[in-house]
């Protein structure tokens, strides 16, 4: 159950990126559901669903997004499994601390981009201005709606 939960979220991220993405560009904009997703099992479920879990999205996000694969898996990988770490660690609860959480693997996944872009010597470009600002506001919205349904269907498998 928890592997089906786990594709349909990955699944609802590639039709609301790529699909929707088509129509409403701003949704490319505002919102990494990819990173939403690694970030909310990790944390939850641990560091190696976390891991495989920022595997699969970021590897999807990559087969369709025209650039080189590897760059989205890479940094999908990295901040679904330091979710998991930080899930150990550390008690993520209400909405500001999470708010705090997912703004930071916003980040986390921008910087590890930018880096192994730079590596590869294919520049990556964040945006413009305020625009990394509204990606880390749109993926906290995201996350804490997300990681709210999550949490809640976890514990009631629980009961």
């Amino acid at each position: 159950m928890k592997f089906l939960e786990i594709a349909l979220a990955i699944l609802v991220a590639f039709l609301v990126q790529t699909v929707l993405g088509r129509y409403f560009a701003f949704l490319n904009v505002y919102l990494d559901l990819f990173t939403v997703v690694a970030a909310t099992f990790g944390l939850l479920r641990g560091r190696m669903v976390g891991l495989c879990t920022g595997t699969a999205a970021g590897l999807l996000q990559d087969a369709f997004s025209g650039g080189l694969l590897g760059f989205n898996g890479m940094s999908k990988t990295t901040v679904g499994y330091l979710a998991g770490i930080v899930g150990h660690h550390l008690i993520i609860r209400g909405w500001s601390t999470r708010l705090l959480f997912f703004v930071g693997a916003t980040l986390l996944d921008m910087a590890i981009l930018a880096g192994v872009g730079r590596l590869a010597e294919q520049p990556r470009v964040l945006g413009e201005g305020l625009t990394p600002l509204y990606l880390c506001v749109g993926n906290a919205i995201a996350g804490i709606l997300l990681l709210g349904r999550v949490d809640r269907n976890r514990s009631s498998e629980i009961l």
